[in-house]
């Protein structure tokens, strides 16, 4: 449509929840008829190529956010000094697109590094606060944290005001005139469709705890069988599975990776759900009105603060990677029936419709 800015749309890949939960906001502005190109990094530009192989796709520097050490200190002190090159190279990065594209319009999603000078950008972030148990440490990331974010003209955050709210105090501690709640940000839809599968593994995260999570449920799941499974593996690496574990072939489906479409029709048919509790699983959760098993990424603060709080309000059920005993979780997982209640509010096609209205006049 002519008069429409070019826009680039550049997710962080952490794993791959930041990819997803901007899917539909690349729907959005197609549907809009704005021009779009892409930009995130590793299986994030996998992903991005499955669900939209006819827009340009290009590569940002990787933030290598790896979770080493189950002490969330040490990998805070290890991720300080990586997203601060990455945070550099990133802006230089996007500055070259935006000047070869000509983009009139940045749309970001955690990466800190994209908001460029003179061009209208949003950042899409929940995350705005660490629950460190030290209210120095807690201070001092969020001024960190805040000094990236108000950069951007707009802040859109993937969630609801008031109190039924998913993010609890990773988003609403916080107080600007730039950020915005958007609504529940999936891919995905709600289907009524008969059960196919019994469990449905969904694995995703940064190496090497994706790895372990991987063989910690390929190790128990034989104390289960027969039972009929999936495993979505969420990396196009790694090890042959069914060489490593002769036992499970013709017990269990494995997959590399799914389109949206095809994970949607999967978790829609499946009876319990085990992810990790990242915030974009959460959201597909809610949209879905599904429970799972949920198990934080070892050193993860974000996803080790949800869960607490899940497993606190009685909405999920949820175990550290390191004390999973799949066969007794699965079946105290029955007992949890995940999100209810909840007023999705606007449509997001509205919701973007005034903030852009507003950010581009």
């Amino acid at each position: 449509m002519e008069g429409l800015p070019k826009v680039l749309i550049c997710p962080q890949h952490w794993g791959l929840g930041h990819v997803t939960r901007t899917i539909p906001v690349v729907k959005y502005f197609l549907k809009r008829g704005y021009p779009v190109v892409l930009a995130s990094s590793g299986a994030g530009n996998d992903l991005l190529r499955l669900e939209f192989p006819d827009l340009k796709i290009f590569t940002l520097p990787d933030y290598g956010i790896t979770y080493p050490f189950k002490n969330m200190y040490l990998n805070m002190g290890l991720h300080l000094i990586q997203m601060h090159i990455a945070i550099i190279k990133e802006f230089f990065a996007v500055r070259k697109i935006c000047r070869e594209e000509q983009i009139g319009l940045i749309v970001s999603d955690a990466r800190l590094g994209a908001a460029q000078i003179g061009i209208p950008s949003a950042i899409i972030t929940h995350h705005f606060h660490f629950n460190l148990h030290n209210r120095f440490f807690e201070w001092v990331s969020d001024v960190w944290m805040k000094f990236f974010y108000l950069r951007f003209r707009q802040i859109w955050i993937p969630d609801i005001a008031g109190d039924k709210n998913l993010s609890g105090d990773l988003s609403h501690l916080f107080k600007s005139s730039k950020h915005y709640f958007i609504g529940i940000l999936s891919r995905f839809k709600a289907m009524d469709l008969p059960t196919k599968y019994q469990y449905a593994f969904i694995l995703s995260g940064p190496e090497p705890q994706r790895t372990y999570f991987e063989n910690t449920i390929l190790e128990q799941l034989p104390d289960m069988l027969p039972t009929n499974c999936v495993l979505v593996r969420g990396t196009r690496t790694g090890d042959d599975l069914f060489q490593k574990f002769p036992n499970l072939i013709d017990q269990i489906e494995i997959c590399d990776f799914l389109s949206g479409e095809a994970l949607n029709v999967l978790m829609c048919s499946s009876e319990q759900i085990i992810c990790r509790s990242g915030y974009s699983s959460l959201l597909d959760l809610c949209i879905l009105g599904k429970s799972a098993f949920l198990i934080p990424t070892p050193g993860q603060p974000e996803q080790e603060y949800l869960a607490a709080e899940l497993q606190r309000k009685k909405l999920f059920h949820t175990k550290t990677q390191e004390t999973i005993q799949l066969k007794e979780d699965l079946n105290r997982a029955k007992d949890y029936h995940g999100y209810y209640g909840i007023d999705l509010g606007k449509p997001l096609d509205d919701i973007l419709d005034e903030r852009l209205q507003s950010m581009i006049k």
